[in-house]
């Protein structure tokens, strides 16, 4: 905009003040030297959309930053240009409210000037301004009015968007863009400007739809283009021809499965929930920390972002959608059990994005078609979207198994177009407290699972009086469908969707599962509650000294500072004392003051709900933790010996706890890692190829023995089920009794040597550990179901034995004679009876 006589200065400075005080602004990238630009070169802003209001934001936001002002020059060489900014679009008052994009006079004279100076560069640099982050849906003319969507404003609607969204305002200054690179690639001057215009385009496209969602259409059009979806038609055709009814019939069913299932997204709404669930935040909470955000943002730029996140509770999903929203990108479509679509809350959760899905779809191929393509079509559309891919929340606090159902439609949808990038974004999400904790001690004791309800939800507002703690949000490593596709199956390309899925893709949807939740491990967060647990937890009476609980502290935090678990995996605090007092502060331990030095406790109760916390985060402490159990007692080992060991239970540990490494050379290069640590500590003396636990009775030889009891419970739950099915013999037992014998003995040697931890005796866990047996064929099935083992397992009988504690060990072998005399005393009686 171009005025005479200075009244451009007057009216800019008059703009100036109007911005000052109706707009707040939240910059993106917060450190700006995360753009790595170059002071020595030339910066050309591009602004998306031409708007005064837009050019003075920036303007203030790049001096306040230490940038050049787009007002300034454009120095080139041997010309200079006035600003040094242009917009990609201007609205075009001719045809009403569509945008134009016309051959921008400076970047043409940019490019013209770097074709005749080879040594020089100017640097593009794209700014997106995001007033209020809102899709076009509601209908309502005020909603219109301020709404800043996909249609180009007019001055008078930007006027308005300024008043009403002014609060709301993010700028995301983008990563430069050389321009050298583009005028050095064959082309003439406009071909190079053209296709400049083009990759700036698709960023600013890619980018709005990241911050504000796409372009939505209205609930009911949704559903009716799902419903007139061929594989939708097809289906229903069918199961109207199999009950000989109307077509029409069996199509309200769908329709009425639709609407059951569609979220409702409302902007309005998501800024409701935004003001109260920061407002309960800092009620229930002392702090959300999030981390690696520059990691799902650089992601969600130019990807469709599905949020994998592990599920413990059921603020996750509000947590996940908050923390999003807060750091500037869409919340995303939430997949939610049929079981919240509660009166009142159901219609909250489905407007703020929530989708709903019954647990079972066997038996309703109308509703499992309906749910397929109401998927499809989201994914297609470039929502992003969130869901467990463990199905159900973690009682025990340890990654679940992995369900293939949401996995695999999504493979099948980016089967069927391909044409928009999807990446899957593990989440960890660690508690210190969790607000469900002793409903979850309830449930892991034999209590029944209390149903959701109205009555329920009011019930639990009680939480609103209590603390708890610190929330770690950490974005993991994303997984590229397309290449994790190409590396699984190479030809996915190719396959004929008219015929039924071949059983490389099922085996790739498994993998893929497989891959999310090892991520999401590898992203795992030890806070200050994950490291004073897996302390305390590992004494008879969750008590120790403070000296010595000190150092053990100060132990974890130098193993995961110099042998890390994985790049993306955090630690919260490191330095001892300061982990400490912080549970002291927030009551989860005590001290015990004693002349011959304090000790630190915790009460039974809490002891409980710390056994979850310190699962959340238990995996990354197991291989160190196997290392130390090995070289216990005082014992010698040769390196290659410790080694074969490892190797040997590795697979056990990996499928238990989801662990990353993979069983070549990375795993024993951790292991070499984890001993230098021991080393360095003194905990370990290493000559040649031998390795020598400290001497007995030495306060490094108690670290040792305390970090080995990190795997304790998983080699006696191990040792107990592999000694109950040789206690039996061969083909005595078939895997389901096997699998409730163990779960007896282990509940009963919990009880009698305080344990004190209910997924000691955790079904799931023992069940995956006797299928494990029969995957690496220790253990086979008979043509009656019985299991038949050879002399490996009775090997690996005999190395799980000399690892144990004597007293654990004959414990053990008490318990399963005696489980063995009662099962064939109960065999003899029903024998005996007529």
């Amino acid at each position: 905009m171009t005025f005479w006589f200075g009244l451009d200065r007057l009216f800019f400075f008059i703009a100036r003040l109007f911005l000052t005080w109706c707009t707040r602004v939240t910059c993106f990238p917060r450190d700006i030297s995360e753009l790595e630009l170059d002071a020595t070169r030339p910066i050309l802003y591009v602004l998306r959309d031409a708007s005064v209001a837009d050019m003075l934001l920036l303007d203030r936001e790049t001096r306040r930053m230490g940038l050049p002002s787009p007002l300034d020059n454009l120095a080139l060489p041997g010309h200079t240009l006035r600003r040094s900014y242009y917009s990609l679009y201007r609205r075009n008052n001719l045809v009403g409210r569509e945008r134009v994009s016309p051959p921008p006079r400076r970047l043409l004279r940019a490019v013209e000037h770097l074709a005749e100076y080879v040594d020089e560069d100017v640097q593009i640099v794209p700014v997106a301004l995001f007033w209020g982050r809102r899709p076009e849906k509601e209908n309502s003319l005020w909603k219109i009015m301020f709404a800043d969507n996909w249609s180009p404003p007019g001055f008078i609607k930007k006027f308005f968007i300024i008043l009403t969204q002014g609060r709301q305002l993010f700028m995301n200054i983008s990563a430069p863009i050389s321009l050298r690179q583009l005028v050095d690639q064959p082309a003439d001057v406009e071909r190079t400007v053209r296709k400049t215009q083009r990759i700036l385009r698709v960023h600013f496209r890619r980018q709005r739809e990241a911050m504000i969602g796409p372009d939505l259409s209205h609930r009911r059009t949704l559903v009716n283009t799902l419903l007139d979806s061929a594989p939708v038609r097809e289906v229903i055709r069918k199961a109207a021809d199999e009950a000989g009814e109307p077509y029409e019939k069996h199509e309200a069913h769908a329709r009425r499965y639709a609407m059951e299932i569609a979220a409702d997204y409302s902007h309005t709404v998501i800024r409701f929930l935004e003001v109260v669930l920061e407002w309960v935040w800092n009620r229930l909470y002392s702090g959300l920390r999030a981390y690696n955000m520059d990691t799902l943002q650089r992601i969600a730029r130019d990807h469709e972002v599905i949020y994998v996140p592990c599920h413990r509770s059921h603020a996750d999903y509000l947590l996940l959608s908050y923390l999003v929203y807060k750091h500037g990108l869409v919340p995303p479509h939430i997949a939610a059990g049929i079981n919240l679509n509660l009166p009142v809350i159901g219609t909250i959760l489905r407007r703020g994005g929530a989708f709903f899905m019954r647990r079972s779809f066997k038996g309703n191929p109308v509703y499992a078609a309906v749910f397929n393509e109401y998927m499809h079509i989201i994914l297609s559309r470039g929502y992003s979207i969130e869901y467990f891919v463990e199905g159900g929340r973690s009682r025990s606090g340890r990654m679940l198994k992995p369900r293939p159902g949401m996995l695999a439609m999504t493979v099948q949808s980016f089967l069927r177009d391909h044409s928009r990038p999807i990446a899957l974004v593990p989440v960890y999400i660690g508690y210190e407290k969790l607000i469900e904790g002793s409903t979850y001690i309830g449930e892991m004791h034999g209590q029944k699972k209390e149903k959701e309800s109205i009555f329920g939800f009011l019930k639990s507002l009680s939480v609103l009086r209590k603390h708890f703690g610190e929330v770690h949000v950490n974005f993991g490593d994303p997984i590229k469908l397309g290449s994790f596709l190409d590396e699984q199956t190479p030809g996915w390309r190719r396959i004929d969707l008219k015929q039924p899925l071949p059983d490389s893709i099922k085996q790739t949807v498994d993998a893929l599962g497989t891959e999310v939740v090892t991520r999401i491990n590898a992203a795992a967060v030890a806070n200050p509650v994950n490291l004073l647990s897996l302390a305390l937890l590992a004494t008879p009476k969750h008590t120790m000294d403070e000296v010595q609980l000190g150092r053990q502290l100060a132990l974890y935090a130098h193993l995961l500072g110099e042998a890390p678990y994985s790049r993306s995996a955090m630690l919260a605090r490191s330095e001892p004392g300061e982990i400490i007092q912080y549970g002291m502060d927030n009551h989860f331990i005590h001290r015990i003051e004693h002349a011959m030095g304090d000790l630190i406790s915790t009460d039974p109760v809490t002891a409980l709900q710390m056994a979850y916390i310190r699962n959340n985060s238990l995996h990354l402490f197991v291989l160190p933790g196997l290392v130390c159990s090995l070289l216990g007692d005082g014992r010698d080992i040769p390196q290659r010996h410790l080694q074969r060991l490892v190797r040997l239970l590795y697979p056990f540990f990996r499928s238990e706890y989801f662990l990353h490494w993979r069983e070549d050379g990375e795993l024993d290069q951790a292991v070499e890692q984890i001993l230098r640590v021991l080393a360095d500590q003194g905990l370990i003396l290493r000559e040649g190829d031998m390795v020598r636990s400290a001497p007995l009775h030495t306060l490094e030889s108690d670290l040792l023995a305390h970090l080995g009891q990190t795997v304790a419970q998983a080699l006696e739950r191990y040792y107990l089920t592999i000694r109950i099915l040789v206690q039996h013999g061969n083909a005595r037992l078939d895997a389901e009794t096997l699998e409730e014998l163990a779960h007896l003995t282990a509940q009963r040697l919990s009880l009698l040597y305080e344990f004190n931890s209910p997924e000691f005796f955790d079904r799931a866990v023992l069940r995956n550990f006797i299928h494990q047996l029969q995957v690496y064929k220790l253990v086979e099935r008979d043509d009656h179901g019985m299991l038949c083992f050879d002399d490996r397992l009775q090997a690996m009988d005999d190395e799980a034995r000399r690892i144990l504690s004597p007293d654990l060990r004959q414990g053990i072998v008490r318990l399963t004679r005696l489980c063995e005399a009662r099962q064939q005393a109960a065999q003899t009686q029903a024998g005996n009876t007529p």
